[in-house]
C-alpha cells in the first residue's frame, strides 16, 4: 500500500491519553469529535463503531475518526487493558516559499492487528512514555508528547505500508544507516557494514533494501552527496570536497554528484 505523499508531515495535537485497565462497569456509547488510536495489550473486549461489531484482544489496534458512534464493553473472565490517545492532527507543508495546509487521510481501518512482535513491543513502550508524559507537569510535555506520538504514528505508517515490513529488521537498518552517517567519509564495504550489524552480507544487502528502497551503496552516496552540499555551500572547492566526503576520485565524485542533482558540482558553487 503506497501511503499518501505527505502523511509522514502530519502534526498531531493530543487531547487526552490513558492506560486503561477497565473494570467491570466501563463501557462506550457515544458519537466522538475527534480521532482516537487504542492499542490493546491485556484482555478483551466487544467493540462496535457504527455498524461494525469486533472481538478485539491483545495486539489489536483499533482507529476511531470523527463522527464515529461508539459502543464497546469489557468480559468479566478478561478485562481489558489498553492504551488510548484522543488527537486531532493538521498537516502543514513548506512549498513553493509559503506554508501550506494539506489534507492527508490516515491510512488506518477501524481494527488492525500487530502481528510483528518487535513492533508490538516498541509501541508498548512508548505508549507506556506517552502516557507518563502525559501526567507530567513539566513545561515541556507537550513537546515531548507530540515527539513521541509522532514516533508511534510513523511506525504504524510504515507498518500499514504492506506485509513486508519487520520491525526488528528495520532496527537492524536504522543501526547500519547511523553508521554510515558516522563514517561516511571512510571506505566503508559492505561486508564491514555486515559485521557491524553481525549479519551476513547477503542478507543485509536484502533486508536493507527492503526497508529503505535503496541498495547500501546508493543510500551512502545520498548521504555523502547531501554532505558534499552542505560542505559546497560553505566555501569548500570541489577536490577538497570530494575528499571530505569519501570519493578518492573527483571525476567518479562529479559524476554521482550531476546524478544525483542534476547539475554538476561546479554548477551548484555558482547557484
Amino acid at each position: 500500500m503506497n501511503q499518501p505523499k505527505y502523511i509522514y508531515e502530519v502534526f498531531p495535537k493530543i487531547l487526552y491519553i490513558i492506560d486503561r485497565n477497565a473494570n467491570l462497569s466501563w463501557k462506550l456509547d457515544d458519537q466522538i469529535n475527534f480521532y482516537n488510536i487504542m492499542l490493546l495489550y491485556d484482555g478483551k473486549a466487544e467493540f462496535t463503531c457504527n455498524s461494525t461489531t469486533i472481538q478485539a484482544s491483545s495486539g489489536d489496534l483499533l482507529f476511531h475518526k470523527p463522527g464515529d458512534v461508539r459502543k464497546a464493553h469489557t468480559y468479566t473472565e478478561s478485562p481489558m487493558k489498553c492504551y488510548a490517545v484522543d488527537f486531532l492532527y493538521t498537516c502543514p507543508i513548506y512549498q513553493d516559499n509559503q506554508w501550506k495546509f494539506v489534507n492527508a487521510p490516515l491510512p488506518f481501518s477501524y481494527s488492525q492487528k500487530i502481528g510483528d512482535k518487535y513492533l508490538f513491543s516498541r509501541l508498548i513502550d512508548l505508549f507506556s512514555r506517552l502516557n507518563r508524559s502525559y501526567l507530567s507537569t513539566k513545561d515541556v510535555s507537550g513537546v515531548n508528547q507530540r515527539l513521541i506520538f509522532s514516533e508511534i504514528l510513523a511506525l504504524l505508517f510504515r507498518y500499514k505500508e504492506g506485509n513486508q515490513y519487520n520491525y526488528s529488521n528495520s532496527r537492524k537498518v536504522d543501526k547500519i544507516i547511523n553508521y554510515m552517517t558516522e563514517n561516511y567519509m571512510e571506505n566503508i564495504t559492505l561486508q564491514q557494514l555486515a559485521e557491524h550489524s553481525r549479519i551476513s552480507p547477503s542478507y543485509l544487502g536484502s533486508i536493507f533494501k527492503k526497508v529503505t528502497g535503496k541498495s547500501t551503496i546508493e543510500y551512502l552516496i545520498n548521504i555523502r552527496i547531501t554532505k558534499a552540499k552542505s560542505l559546497l555551500r560553505d566555501g569548500f572547492t570541489v577536490s577538497e570536497t570530494s575528499k571530505l566526503v569519501g570519493f578518492n576520485d573527483i571525476f567518479y565524485f562529479s559524476k554521482a554528484f550531476k546524478k544525483h542533482e542534476g547539475i554538476s558540482p561546479s554548477q551548484y558553487i555558482d547557484l
